[in-house]
Order: structure tokens, then C-alpha cells, then sequence
């Protein structure tokens, strides 16, 4: 089975270790999509799974991920999501879910955990100050742990 992880990773690199994670465990190939200049230079048509990962960035997954997928045929692809935060939350999740839906693709899961991040780069809201220390040095062990068990579940409902 080939797979394949297409992410956006362009902050701290948090989600870009939880794709390495995946990769490690299927040798499967990774995409940032920093890297892609136009859609059509990603042929999905020989991968049987596909993950989409990307940091949250001001409460949304990446925009350019978000059109990326927009573009692809993924009508039939087994997919899955993937996400860092702050917060840690697979809320956050939800739209891109909804969009892979909507493409008919085949949704095989959701996971998300906390990222670092210095909340004094993007606000001066004292509440994102306290998320900031509580994410520090995440994505950790633990949370690598817990990316391995997703990506197994995955791997076991195919």
C-alpha cells in the first residue's frame, strides 16, 4: 500500500514531526506543500491513503492546504487529518474534514495535539499567553506516542 502525507508545517515544525512519525511507521512519501509551486505537480492517483496535516494558524487550518485539497479528485481516496495548536484541539479539524466529504473522499480519521508556540508573536491576550506556556516542548514523547496509535487505527480500518 502506498501513502502519502501532504502538510503545512510553517511555523515551529510541529506538525511537520507528526508526519514524520507517519512516515517512519509506512515509509510513506511527505509533501509540504511550501514545496508546491501548482496542484498539479502532486499525482495522488497511486496512493491508497492519504494524510492532510497542517498547523493551526490564527484558529484555521493553512489556507493553502485547504485550496490545495480544494483541487485534487479525491472521490474514492482513503484520507485522513491531522493537526498542531495551541490548544491541541481536532475542532479545529472540522472544516477540512467537511471539504474532504464534500469531495467524496473515504475519512479514515482525525488527530490532533498541542504544538508550541510564543503567544507574544501573535497577540497580547493574556489567555493565549497561559495556552503558550502550557503547550510548551509539545509535540512531545507522549503526544508522539499518541500520533503512532492514530496512524495504526488508521492503517487497521483499510
Amino acid at each position: 500500500m502506498k501513502s502519502l502525507i501532504v502538510y503545512c508545517s510553517e511555523y515551529k515544525s510541529n506538525t511537520e514531526k507528526i508526519a514524520r512519525i507517519f512516515a517512519e511507521k509506512t515509509d510513506c512519501e511527505l509533501i509540504n506543500i511550501r514545496n508546491v509551486k501548482d496542484v498539479s505537480d502532486i499525482n495522488i492517483e497511486n496512493y491508497n491513503l492519504i494524510g492532510f496535516g497542517s498547523g493551526v494558524y490564527r484558529e484555521s487550518i493553512s489556507p493553502k492546504l485547504v485550496k490545495l485539497v480544494d483541487k485534487l479528485n479525491l472521490t474514492g481516496k482513503n484520507v485522513f487529518v491531522f493537526s498542531t495548536s495551541g490548544a491541541g484541539m481536532k475542532y479545529y479539524n472540522n472544516n477540512l474534514i467537511k471539504l474532504l466529504d464534500k469531495k467524496a473522499a473515504i475519512y479514515r480519521g482525525s488527530f490532533a495535539c498541542k504544538g508550541s508556540f510564543n503567544a507574544r508573536e501573535f497577540t497580547d491576550k493574556k489567555i493565549f499567553e497561559f495556552m503558550g506556556k502550557l503547550s510548551e516542548g509539545h509535540p512531545n514523547d507522549r503526544d508522539l506516542k499518541k500520533a503512532e496509535k492514530f496512524f495504526a487505527t488508521v492503517l487497521d480500518s483499510l
